[in-house]
């Protein structure tokens, strides 16, 4: 077996800063220029302290130069030396730079923000230097400030050479509306000036921003640009032929139609757009591809990536790596975990990876008050390692390489082994979100070089924090059928699966098989990713046929092949698990997955001493844009062990179990009997025993449609239950896949037509209510001359509604139903023009009128039916005629004062429709 061609991230962990009473900045700093590395400043909303926190290593350097004793052997994880140097109402962004132009690096802080975002210091948002005193003064107290000026709200800002050479520029952005972006430009003598020249940059484009990165694109002697993250989404402002100029990268995260532009809670309110912004380089590409956390404390860890080179009329594309949060985090309402990203290269080999900072989970309660979060590790809390494998196809892997709350990251050579390494400082502000003992950490690199070597496939398998990852095509891209082995567990040889429309799936006669996306059938037996019946129905996923045929949408599945003979056992330790998952083709390596105490889980607290125990396993994801499908692990439980009462409150999912050994005999799902509140004993439950290879039907509430009723933070509701294991003397072991209710798995899950008959609408006019009626809103209402009576209706459920539009100049953008699975879109298709767009797309599971076929009513003599075509999206029924008061005839669609031409996809060439 060749070793890896991709370096698997590697980073130490050294506290640096434990008793922090608050925390929220860390900036790498050179105190010296000369210093071989660089220390750090942190700062916290609430204690106002800026403090510079010496590199040992720097300390050394510094006294062997000064020519006094320092430490013997200088290691960066010996201790820390702190130093305040200033202390601020509220300060927020702090950058260094060397003002006095003496070597020494200086720092700007804008303060007096106020609390937090909702109550800014109107009188406040200033922006103060500390000139640097040099080492031999250090420890005389805070360092002098001088004024530069004020914006209320000041929030980010960035020191460089953005419009000249000559003269040292600070921008600075406000975070609130209305925002300017504002240039402060040093004057000759910075050392008497009251406040410094200031200019607007921008007063008009930006809302809520939330971040600036400064980046340098035109060489080492070019301008200064950079990217603005707000709500407007992500923008390169760069300044070219002495005027500023805007370019537009994308939206980031679409706003919803239930977000309110000017909505203030709960949280900061409604938002989108996106909230951090780092380019990275690929290749001799400085402007390779863009990674961004979207929107303002984000939820949606995104890259865009291009298709041609360079930095102008670029098209780039948005993917969705990742989407993080607590249901109430996902309502986008400023509340989520991601605070922060940076790009460098991390492992050496020329490309940049990028980070990502997650400070913790943060709900709230009835009065929507922000919960204090609990001590200890969480999964939204740590930085996650993002490496670019495939960029064109937006292919990452990933690792979490930390496990604290991260407000922020700071990138150097800190150890001096020339690598980059990083430090962290916990995320805790007031009223927000409170870390329990905030800590500043510092992650030295120990990874180990390595090269890297790209792969394409229909099916791509990757590394996704110490799980497996697979992306998988369409199944309409693919023209035949298409596997990945995965995992062995407990005797059963699990593999991934891709078939086209129609593809033959033959089975085995012990095989099972699992739908995971699309349908499979054979005769009358149809499988679906969630089955036909909800609990307590049971059904097992093996089949007495060896033949299934892949859907009219293809199909993705999961197979389980037998390996040996049906088995339990006594001990999880004893459980046959072996990774089949082959990542070496990627230049990836992946530890092998194995069973883990719950008890010693970031969530398993409650169940010390149970024979109770997990194994994560892979994340199935589409390619073209990264959509999760569903996630697979797996789970084990001893004699008579109560896995735990719950009801997914925390989760976004729709979750079905397969028993893969019914050791204890009658272990299986226990639902809480309904109109019970809680549980005193077993009689409470409902139970099911599960079989081997035997599924349970969904546990979620569902509406009348059949589809997942939601609660007030769109989790899915459930009503409370647990798998309880039985009394038979071995473990039972069963795999649980949690499948996304956000995509219409089965692609367009129904279109149901209805129509009226011909004979019933002219019936329906005849009618002597409909009569009285017409006579009297004819009177009524002299000036109405139109009336359409609606006679036939389309109805899709489970269709995907996109619309798009390229930020290039005048292009056309297209309106319509979109079936990803079948490759097409039907209905109506508008064309139009535009220069600024976005692109949006929302998954309906319920069902929805797209199309409908209507007749135009006018008042006469005489009753004709005739078929109004233009603008219907169907057509149906005859000639006849009648003989009462109201005309029924054909009408041109051009003659409404609201039509819009577009392209009837249906058959009928161009038609003309109404907006609704």
């Amino acid at each position: 077996m060749s070793p890896p061609t991709i370096a698997e991230p590697s980073f130490g962990s050294n506290i640096i800063e434990d008793k922090r009473s608050d925390g929220y900045w860390v900036e790498t700093f050179h105190f010296d220029k000369e210093d071989p590395v660089p220390g750090i400043i942190t700062s916290g909303l609430v204690s106002g302290e800026i403090e510079f926190i010496d590199n040992p290593i720097a300390v050394h350097a510094a006294s062997e130069k000064a020519g006094t004793n320092g430490y013997h052997n200088p290691e960066v994880t010996q201790p820390w030396t702190k130093h305040l140097i200033g202390k601020f109402d509220s300060p927020v962004a702090v950058v260094a730079c060397d003002i006095t132009k003496n070597g020494l690096m200086d720092l700007i802080i804008c303060h007096t923000y106020g609390p937090f975002m909702l109550k800014c210091d109107m009188a406040g948002g200033w922006v103060t230097w500390l000139e640097n005193p040099g080492r031999d003064k250090l420890g005389d107290g805070k360092w002098k400030e001088r004024k530069i000026g004020r914006w209320p709200a000041m929030h980010r800002m960035k020191a460089g050479y953005f419009t000249q050479k000559s003269f040292l520029e600070v921008v600075a952005a406000s975070v609130v509306t209305p925002i300017p972006i504002i240039r402060f430009q040093a004057p000759e003598n910075v050392f008497d000036a009251t406040e410094w020249p200031r200019s607007i940059i921008d007063d008009e484009h930006f809302t809520v921003i939330h971040e600036v990165t400064q980046k340098k694109f035109d060489g080492p002697d070019g301008l200064d640009s950079m990217i603005i993250s707000s709500r407007e989404g992500t923008t390169w402002l760069h300044y070219e032929d002495n005027v500023w100029k805007r370019d537009i990268i994308g939206i980031g995260e679409p706003k919803e139609p239930r977000q309110l532009p000017n909505s203030l809670s709960p949280g900061s309110g409604d938002h989108w757009g996106s909230g951090c912004a780092d380019v990275g380089k690929f290749g001799d590409d400085p402007f390779a591809y863009i990674a961004t956390l979207d929107p303002f404390h984000g939820i949606s860890a995104c890259v865009y990536t291009k298709t041609n080179r360079g930095l102008k009329n670029v098209e780039w594309k948005r993917h969705v790596l990742d989407t993080y949060g607590t249901p109430n985090q996902r309502l986008k309402r400023g509340d989520g975990p991601g605070h922060y990203i940076v790009c460098a290269d991390f492992d050496g080999d020329g490309n940049d990876e990028f980070l990502l900072a997650l400070f913790g989970p943060l709900d709230r309660d009835d009065k929507d008050e922000s919960i204090p979060p609990a001590q200890g590790p969480h999964p939204l809390k740590g930085i996650m390692y993002y490496k670019p494998i495939d960029l064109e196809k937006g292919i990452f892997a990933k690792w979490r390489i930390a496990d604290e709350s991260s407000a922020r990251i700071a990138i150097g050579n800190f150890g001096g082994a020339g690598k980059l390494d990083l430090v962290s400082i916990g995320y805790n502000v007031k009223q927000y979100y409170e870390e329990p003992k905030p800590v500043t950490t510092l992650h030295l690199n120990k990874t180990v070089y390595a090269s890297e070597t790209p792969t394409q496939a229909p099916i791509v398998p990757t590394a996704w924090d110490n799980e497996g990852l697979v992306y998988l095509a369409r199944p309409h891209e693919v023209q035949q059928s298409q596997k990945l082995p995965l995992i062995e567990v407990a005797n059963y040889a699990i593999s991934i699966e891709l078939h086209p429309k129609g593809g033959k799936i033959q089975l085995q006669k012990e095989d099972g098989i699992k739908v995971l996306y699309g349908s499979i059938h054979n005769g009358d037996d149809t499988r679906k990713p969630l089955g036909n019946s909800g609990f307590p129905a049971i059904t097992p996923v093996t089949s007495k046929d060896s033949t299934f045929n892949a859907g009219d949408n293809g199909a993705i599945v999961l197979r389980l092949v037998p390996t040996g003979q049906d088995g339990e056992w006594a001990k999880t330790e004893d459980v046959p698990v072996k990774t089949t998952f082959e990542l070496n083709k990627l230049g990836l390596g992946l530890e092998a997955l194995k069973f883990k105490k719950v008890e010693d889980l970031w969530f398993g607290g409650a169940f010390k001493g149970k024979d109770f125990w997990n194994m994560t396993g892979f994340h199935f994801r589409f390619a073209d844009d990264k959509t999760e499908i569903a996630h697979m692990q797996f789970w084990t439980a001893g004699t008579n062990v109560d896995c735990g009462v719950h009801n997914h409150s925390g989760d976004i999912f729709e979750e079905i179990h397969i028993c893969l050994s019914p050791g204890t005999g009658n272990g299986g799902m226990s639902r809480l009997k309904d109109g019970k509140t809680k549980a005193t004993s077993e009689k409470d439950f409902d139970h099911v025993a599960l079989p081997r290879l035997y599924e349970h039907g969904g546990m979620w509430y569902r509406d009348s449609y059949g589809n997942a009723v939601r609660n007030k933070e769109n989790a899915v509701s459930y009503p409370y239950h647990k798998w309880q294991a039985g009394s038979g003397p071995n473990l039972d072991v069963w795999m649980a896949l949690e499948f996304n209710p956000d995509i219409a798995l089965t692609a367009c899950q129904g279109i149901v037509v209805v129509e009226l008959d011909p004979a019933d609408n002219a019936e329906a006019i005849k009618a002597p209510a409909v009569q009285n009626w017409l006579r009297e809103l004819r009177q009524k209402l002299k000036l109405v001359n139109e009336l359409f009576m609606v006679t036939g209706l389309k109805i899709v459920k489970g269709a995907q509604i996109k619309y798009s539009t390229s930020q290039t100049t005048t292009v056309k953008g297209n309106i319509g139903v979109d079936i990803p699975s079948l490759g097409t879109t039907f209905g109506p298709k508008g064309h139009w023009t535009r220069t600024n767009g976005d692109t949006t797309e929302s998954n309906r599971e319920s069902e929805f009128v797209f199309a409908f076929s209507v007749k135009r009513l006018r008042f006469g003599r005489r009753v004709k039916l005739e078929e109004y075509t233009e603008g219907a999206l169907m057509k149906f029924g005859g000639k006849k005629d009648d003989d009462e008061c109201v005309l029924v005839e054909e009408v041109d669609g051009a003659e409404l004062e609201t039509s819009e031409l577009a392209l009837d996809e249906t058959g009928h060439g161009d038609v003309y429709c109404v907006r609704a």
